[in-house]
């Protein structure tokens, strides 16, 4: 646990980079049908002489706030290359995806850097995958796709990462810029699954316009055998995640491998009867929003204290990432859908100690002074 007085410096990153604080994990991508192994994505982790382990979510903002995020992305792809030395030099030709931050993409001079580290290792930039955070189509598309440009003009190959969460105008989509999309999130996957037997569904309609233009499509952070076996109705091309394999260092890769029965059919689970999808594309009415006060109450709890907070594409907008299970938002915060459920057991939630009430309640009539009754008032 990490107290609220927890201070880094420049020169704790300094002493990162030369001291080999910084340290790289892997996690392979199959590809969908043949368990195939289609590579590794490489994740970056900070062993603090002083904090010790410490979570991406916790220091990669630190990078970006303190201008140093290109350092940090130029370390990762260099040792990720060293990496792919030590698999070649078992027999293990796999190329690596490597994540970039939205800073990164407004600097000019990085895509030459970035060929200029790879070549000195003696690989060709078509063996990278940069993965382009769909958050930057929100802040500087312009730039972005400039420099996602040039990526592509040096042989790198790059990837749209995100959950759907911030639409990416359609020419975007498209070979020119990109050469894979990437969903992140097992609680997104899930709920893009269901959605889909509901005939609704943003993330599908992102996978299907990649697929349409020739783009793979990878499902990121598969925890479940069920998440696994949705994924190709959903029109995912390949998967990575826990259940897959957890993400370790490189040397416990060489000579891994993902078997499986592809056979062997698992059901998607069909949205429950209790389990309401409520659309609101059109306004309900008056009636429709009324409530009988011998309704039974249902009581809605959040427990904030328990969740964790990510940011989908927009910087410094907390959003709790729970949320992403019964509730369901466009980029501009407009709610589209929401998943009303009903408590099975009749117990309410954990959470905060005054719930909120679904009902309205009437003003009640005020007492009567002593004095006013008295005179019949």
């Amino acid at each position: 646990m990490y107290s609220s007085s927890f201070r880094l410096t420049n020169r704790d990153i300094d002493l990162a980079l030369e001291a080999r604080h910084l340290f790289l994990v892997f996690q392979p991508k199959i590809e969908l049908g043949s368990g195939r192994t289609l590579g590794a994505e490489a994740y970056v982790r900070w062993n603090h002489p002083d904090y010790g382990l410490m979570p991406p979510g916790l220091f990669l903002s630190f990078f970006e706030q303190r201008g140093r995020s290109v350092d940090l992305t130029c370390f990762v792809v260099a040792a990720a290359a060293d990496a792919m030395m030590h698999w070649r030099e078992h027999g293990q030709s796999w190329p690596v995806s490597v994540n970039l931050s939205g800073s990164d993409l407004t600097d000019p001079a990085l895509p030459g850097t970035l060929a200029a580290l790879v070549g000195e290792r003696g690989f060709d930039p078509g063996l990278f995958t940069l993965e382009v955070p769909e958050g930057v189509f929100a802040r500087n598309a312009d730039m972005a796709a400039r420099t996602i440009g040039e990526f592509r003009r040096l042989g790198f190959k790059t990837a749209l990462d995100g959950g759907g969460a911030v639409i990416v105008p359609a020419e975007f989509i498209a070979p020119a810029y990109f050469s894979e999309i990437k969903i992140s999130g097992a609680a997104i996957i899930q709920f893009a699954a269901r959605l889909k037997q509901a005939g609704i569904g943003f993330i599908g309609k992102r996978v299907a316009q990649a697929v349409a233009q020739g783009l793979k499509a990878t499902a990121v952070g598969v925890e479940d055998e069920t998440t696994l076996a949705a994924l190709t109705s959903l029109g995912f091309t390949s998967a990575q995640g826990a259940h897959i394999c957890r993400a370790v260092d490189a040397k416990e890769l060489v000579g891994w491998s993902f078997a499986r029965n592809f056979d062997r059919p698992v059901a998607l689970a069909p949205v429950e009867p209790e389990e309401d999808v409520l659309l609101l594309d059109n306004p309900i009415t008056e009636e429709e929003a009324s409530f009988d006060e011998d309704e039974p109450q249902q009581d809605i709890s959040l427990n904030y204290a328990e969740m964790d907070f990510a940011i989908p594409g927009f910087d410094g907008v907390p959003v709790c990432a729970a949320a992403l299970d019964p509730i369901c938002f466009f980029p501009d915060r407009r709610l589209v859908a929401l998943l009303r459920r009903r408590p099975r057991n009749g117990r309410r939630l954990p959470g905060v100690e005054r719930p909120i009430r679904m009902r309205v309640r009437k003003p009640k009539p005020k007492k009567k002074g002593f004095l006013a009754r008295a005179l019949g008032l």
